[in-house]
């Protein structure tokens, strides 16, 4: 982590150029050629935007690794405009298009085209080669724009305040299949003249630009739901219906019912996506992107199906009007996830065993940040000039429901409550992006003058102390008022380890444990008892096998139990993960425990594994790994 440094931001959202108080974009139109022997898209994309201030000259956008060939004026006949990059910085360049005079009063409507290219250095896009793929046959290309990486897809007012529908159509070398997050508009592809496919998509709700997203390869796809359907390559297929068709239904009726709105997107469809992918999930609407890595085969990792469900209301339909407010999106996904699972395992304590290991999961990063870092704690850190990729953590999605289980279960009364505000908050916001202010004024007032609370509980919320404060917040410690009896069991087999180094352990003590448990046995020897003794480590493996198990979170916490206690006889199999997986919530704490242990060997990974992996990998590792 690089010393915390104040920045000029660089317009009304930090970190976007867009004068979207003045012009704002309302629809996006994008035709795109997918080329993946030079590895771009080429084409154009019609921008229409509204005019909100009189004498507004010039509409501003963002873009970084682009070639722009031209700009044209769809208001007067294709007139050629002359634009300007009248600002260029780390983050972005500014693409500044002028305004036809008679267009500059407030109302107006300013409609261009813009023809460009994108180039093999932009982020938003990944690459990979068909040995890099499950069929080794075909090539494969997919987006990831969060946070902000889709001016390096587009030209676009790159900030989630602005909000717009779009169609897309891109097209794609035979066989390949392209998806997109809307609705297709046609059935099937448009055959071109030279025998490429054209797949054209439509997206009717208003989102921010992060969630415009493409896939593109040999595809196939299954149902796993009355409105869902799963996309992969078809090595993949029976694995991935098998992992998400029992409870994605059932998730998506659980949110309805807690947030009191109908999901308003249509179809709920997945894409997993080969292993290079660096999130486990991303809400991209219509087509959520998922890692392979969740093919876990036991059904044990489809809480992120239920988390990337969740941002349909949270984060989709209700933004976070700028990324240091990032934890409106993630905070309250994780909450309302968790009350998801809860209601479809109809367990509560189910629900109370998810926050606690949520808990534990904020105690490490909080410890990993460590001081120097703290100022990366807060719910709502200064990012100016930042990229919010670089500073991504669990803690706008552990501390952002911590705040909201700490309201639950202190100030408001309950759960019922809770909901009652939640079903007043997605239906006051749908399809607007909102600050933390915004959100804290409806909540006391829902508390004030709908469901009233004593006024006294109201005022004793520190919510400086939340928002602004590092670290665990003091006030409020979760395993008071969580239910542990699923937590305990695993507590109680940790403590064996950590003060008798196994002795009595059986080989069957996890036999009785849901893969959650033995995953959350594991963070506790992690902040509890490293390091361990090499022949402690040696012992639980040949017990419990954790370094052959199939389940993606088991192997990467007992690899990072292996290096934290400099155990070197695992570097081998943490090499072989690291080239499979390229999900970030491995791949950085692996790499950044394996550096602190063996520089030399975390390197040559890395230098061997570098093209497998995403941009905003790369862009963390790069300066410490190959130098």
């Amino acid at each position: 982590m690089a010393d915390h440094q104040q920045a000029k931001p660089l317009g009304d959202d930090p970190h976007s150029w867009a004068n979207f108080k003045q012009a704002r974009v309302t629809h996006y139109d994008i035709v795109l050629r997918v080329d993946f022997h030079r590895q771009i898209f080429h084409g154009h994309v019609d921008v229409t935007a509204s005019v909100l201030a009189d004498n507004t000259d010039h509409l501003w956008l963002d873009f970084k690794a682009l070639a722009i060939s031209s700009v044209t004026d769809l208001n007067d006949n294709n007139a050629t405009l002359l634009w300007t990059v009248p600002q260029n910085q780390s983050l972005c360049a500014c693409l500044s298009i002028p305004i036809a005079e008679k267009q500059r009063a407030k109302g107006s409507v300013v409609k261009v085209r813009i023809h460009y290219s994108t180039s093999p250095d932009s982020g938003a896009i990944q690459w990979l080669e068909p040995s890099q793929t499950s069929g080794k046959k075909h090539p494969f290309v997919y987006t990831q724009c969060e946070a902000i990486l889709a001016r390096s897809l587009l030209p676009c007012q790159d900030t989630p305040a602005v909000k717009a529908p779009y169609d897309i159509k891109v097209t794609v070398p035979s066989p390949l299949v392209a998806a997109c997050s809307g609705t297709p508009t046609h059935n099937g592809p448009h055959i071109e003249e030279d025998g490429w496919l054209s797949y054209s998509y439509h997206q009717k709700n208003p989102i921010p630009a992060y969630l415009i997203a493409i896939v593109a390869g040999a595809l196939v796809k299954a149902p796993v739901g009355p409105r869902s359907t799963v996309w992969c390559e078809k090595q993949l297929l029976q694995a991935a219906v098998h992992e998400f068709s029992e409870d994605t239904e059932k998730f998506i009726q659980a949110g309805e019912f807690l947030t009191g709105v109908k999901y308003e997107w249509g179809v709920y469809d997945m894409v997993v996506l080969p292993g290079a992918f660096p999130y486990g999930g991303m809400e991209n609407p219509n087509l959520t992107f998922l890692s392979s890595s969740l093919l876990a085969g036991d059904r044990s990792l489809t809480n992120v199906v239920a988390h990337e469900i969740t941002h349909s209301w949270a984060g989709n339909l209700v933004t976070n009007s700028s990324w240091k407010d990032f934890w409106l999106n993630e905070g309250f996904t994780v909450y309302i996830e968790r009350m998801i699972l809860g209601r479809v395992h109809n367990s509560e304590a189910y629900r109370h065993f998810e926050s606690l290991c949520g808990y534990n999961d904020l105690i490490k990063t909080v410890s990993d940040f460590g001081e120097k870092g703290a100022w990366c704690t807060k719910l709502q850190p200064d990012i100016n000039g930042i990229d919010p990729d670089e500073v991504f953590s669990k803690v706008p999605y552990e501390k952002g429901s911590l705040f909201l289980l700490y309201l639950e279960t202190q100030i408001v009364g309950g759960q019922d409550a809770m909901l009652g505000w939640l079903r007043s908050y997605f239906p006051a916001f749908s399809n607007k992006a909102l600050s933390t202010e915004e959100m804290k004024a409806h909540f006391l007032n829902h508390f004030t003058n709908v469901h009233k609370v004593d006024p006294a509980k109201l005022n004793s919320i520190d919510w400086n102390l939340w928002l602004t404060g590092t670290g665990l917040p003091a006030v409020f410690d979760p395993r008071t008022v969580l239910q542990k009896a699923l937590g305990e069991k695993c507590q109680a087999l940790a403590t064996l380890w950590k003060e008798q180094e196994g002795k009595g352990a059986k080989s069957d003590d996890l036999a009785a444990f849901q893969s959650k448990q033995t995953m959350f046995f594991l963070d506790l020897l992690i902040t509890q008892a490293l390091p361990l003794k090499h022949e402690v480590i040696e012992h639980m493996d040949s017990l419990y096998h954790l370094s052959k198990s199939k389940n993606v979170e088991i192997s990467f916490r007992y690899f990072i139990i292996c290096l934290k206690s400099k155990y070197t006889k695992v570097y081998h199999a943490v090499g072989e993960f690291l080239s499979r997986h390229g999900r970030g919530l491995y791949v950085r704490p692996l790499y950044r425990a394996l550096n602190e242990v063996d520089h030399a060997v975390a390197a040559k990974i890395y230098k061997d594994n570098r093209s497998f992996y995403h941009s905003v990998i790369r862009n963390m590792f790069d300066p410490i790994l190959l130098h």
